[in-house]
């Protein structure tokens, strides 16, 4: 490889600025969502804890394991980019050879490299998250085929991050030939590096669209107030945002594969790269940031501030359904006297109008607190 004996002429072109711009905008919004998020968590662990919720409630689930993996791999992909940054990302290769010479490219491949290995963690972490959210909230739900639908979709998911995981680990052997870039093609062995990462980028669009279309068949048939309508339809509008992310940088995929001048054509794939998995961090934890408003809510308010007394979903033929439970005393009987702000209790209902062919247990739930776990 020529090392350019004189300063690039392009030398002062660069995407740096702008890539600073989006990897502290999106650190500091993981930051604030992910503080949001534990607190609300904290809110509804002191409602717990005040005999607001039924003993074997839990606050904890398996979609904050996940959250919590997200953020630190989150944190790496940003250490990782802020790395390839200051050496040399968003400018041209030839500034890099003229100013740090082969290792300076060894170096900057090696940054990559590691940012690559972070990008398939983060995305594979949020994604797993939402789905275990949607677990959380099909609990209270009798929907059999829905559970099913959401475990399939989690076991593809699963797959595709395990495996995109272990190809950008293991691309190249030995594993320094991934960056190394005075290891000959015979002392290597390693995968079809361009195939690789174009796949990578349809399976990530692909899996995407799943995850966050599927809470359309959680959410849709639910019959509620306006306004909680049309929080949970910002949540997936702001969930479908993620994929238009992911569909964005596939976009420059093909490109970027063929472009010698790597290190500048990265700046822009890699800025979606960051901004990705932030909004992705940001939908998964907004049920739990909701719960905030208790800190705020009057005692006696209603779950949704809609002045019903009370809801409960319930499930027909795979619908999930919100029945209204503002009735006359001799339509409902309950097995026990539901505070006001209880969030999760289980109710008797019997004769209640809409719900003579349904079963008689029901359970009232709200999208971000505990769930039994029963």
């Amino acid at each position: 490889m020529d090392i350019p004996t004189e300063r690039p002429a392009n030398a002062d072109e660069t995407q740096t600025t702008a890539e600073i711009a989006v990897v502290t905008a999106a650190s500091v919004l993981v930051f604030a969502t992910t503080v949001l998020r534990y607190m609300g968590r904290w809110v509804l662990q002191k409602r717990l804890e005040a005999g607001k919720g039924r003993s074997g409630d839990k606050i904890w689930g398996l979609d904050d394991l996940f959250n919590v993996l997200a953020v630190l791999s989150f944190f790496g992909l940003v250490v990782a980019v802020a790395i390839a940054i200051e050496r040399g990302m968003g400018t041209h290769v030839t500034l890099i050879l003229y100013e740090r010479g082969i290792q300076g490219l060894i170096d900057y491949n090696q940054a990559i490299y590691v940012s690559a290995v972070f990008y398939n963690t983060v995305l594979g972490m949020v994604k797993l998250s939402v789905l275990c959210l949607y677990m959380r909230i099909l609990r209270g739900v009798q929907s059999q085929a829905l559970r099913t639908l959401v475990w399939a979709v989690f076991a593809i998911v699963a797959a595709n991050t395990l495996a995109n995981v272990t190809v950008a680990i293991f691309q190249c052997w030995p594993i320094k030939a991934a960056w190394d870039v005075t290891i000959t093609a015979d002392q290597k062995r390693c995968v079809q590096i361009n195939a690789f990462y174009l796949g990578n980028a349809i399976t990530g669009v692909t899996t995407d669209a799943m995850v966050y279309l599927l809470s359309i068949p959680i959410v849709k048939p639910l019959q509620m107030d306006r306004k909680t309508k049309l929080q949970l339809l910002a949540t997936m509008l702001v969930g479908g945002f993620a994929v238009v992310t992911s569909a964005v940088r596939l976009g420059f995929i093909p490109a970027l594969l063929k472009d010698p001048d790597v290190s500048m054509a990265m700046g822009v794939p890699m800025n979606w790269s960051v901004a990705e998995p932030a909004v992705g961090i940001l939908v998964s934890s907004g049920p739990a940031i909701r719960a905030l408003r208790f800190l705020f809510r009057k005692p006696g308010e209603d779950s949704y501030g809609s002045g019903a007394a009370q809801s409960t979903l319930r499930s027909r033929n795979g619908h999930i359904q919100l029945y209204d439970m503002k009735t006359d005393a001799k339509d409902v009987e309950s097995q026990k006297t539901r505070d006001p702000d209880n969030d999760s209790e289980e109710y008797l209902v019997v004769g209640n109008p809409g719900m003579k062919s349904h079963g008689q247990i029901s359970r009232t739930t709200e999208l971000e607190v505990s769930y039994s776990t029963k």
